[in-house]
């Protein structure tokens, strides 16, 4: 990864789209998200590749932009342990797996994508 997660303009950017992408199950499944960044003028999509997990808390009914008030890579937490333990039951070493995760303002939802790396496209 060339570019550092956690330094990027997170805070009031605006998540437009979540793709889910699973035509290769298990092969190659990847998450998108179209981020609008607080300065307006560009937008990146963010891409997850060799995902093994998503889960999203999203609430709707608010009409705001879906602002973010953070995200974070993590490489340690109690949810990874679990998650690598699991997968190391089955053979696969999971060491490498991060969580990818997000915090809304306007909804106050949560995203948590467990994947091996990000791009920036």
């Amino acid at each position: 990864m060339s570019t550092n997660f956690n330094n990027l303009p997170w805070h009031d950017a605006n998540l437009q789209t979540i793709y889910i992408d699973r035509q290769k199950p298990g092969e190659q499944d990847v998450i998108k998200l179209l981020i609008d960044w607080p300065d307006r003028i560009s937008a990146s999509i963010i891409e997850f590749y060799d995902c093994y997990a998503l889960t999203m808390n999203m609430n709707f009914g608010i009409v705001a932009s879906e602002s973010i008030l953070s995200a974070e890579c993590l490489a340690d937490s109690k949810e990874l342990d679990a998650f690598r333990k699991e997968w190391s039951k089955a053979g696969i070493n999971l060491e490498n797996l991060k969580c990818f995760k997000f915090i809304t303002n306007s909804t106050n939802s949560t995203i948590n994508i467990f994947a091996l790396g990000f791009q920036m496209c």
